[in-house]
């Protein structure tokens, strides 16, 4: 005797459903550049952050010791 189990998930059963997991995958793909991106963005606005931090440290040492 063989059961058949009605809740066993075999995919989409129609059209709508396949493009909407489509576009569920593609969105999450999407999500993931746009993140690579908003990290990309921040390390780059840190590295700048630290240049001028240090070029506005040097400046102000060799002001200091200009003027002494």
């Amino acid at each position: 005797m063989t059961t058949i189990a009605a809740d066993l998930d075999t995919g989409p059963t129609s059209a709508r459903h396949a493009v909407s997991s489509t576009s569920r995958r593609r969105g999450a793909i999407f999500s993931e550049v746009r993140q690579a991106r908003l990290q990309h963005g921040l390390q780059v606005a840190a590295v700048t952050t630290g240049l001028v931090s240090v070029t506005v440290a040097a400046s102000a040492a060799i002001l200091l010791g200009v003027s002494a």
